[in-house]
């Protein structure tokens, strides 16, 4: 599942608040999580493809910061 994935993939990125992410459940938080699992992957493929897209690599790695950036907020304010 999507969001499992997502809070695991967060969890390594945050170990910090890993203990959190472990522990929280909301449906807000599950959409952090299946939005950063989903571009994680399209970063890992957009990083494997050739000719290297690096437009596209740069908007995503942006985008799973921001969202790691967004779920530390969430997680320190619960």
């Amino acid at each position: 599942m999507s969001k499992e994935r997502g809070r695991r993939k967060l969890m390594l990125r945050l170990p910090d608040i890993r203990h959190l992410l472990e522990s929280m459940t909301s449906e807000a938080l599950a959409e952090m999580f299946e939005s950063y699992d989903l571009a994680v992957d399209a970063l890992e493929r957009f990083r494997s493809k050739s000719p290297r897209q690096e437009k596209l690599i740069i908007e995503y790695e942006q985008l799973c910061r921001e969202i790691e950036q967004e779920v530390v907020v969430y997680c320190k304010n619960r």
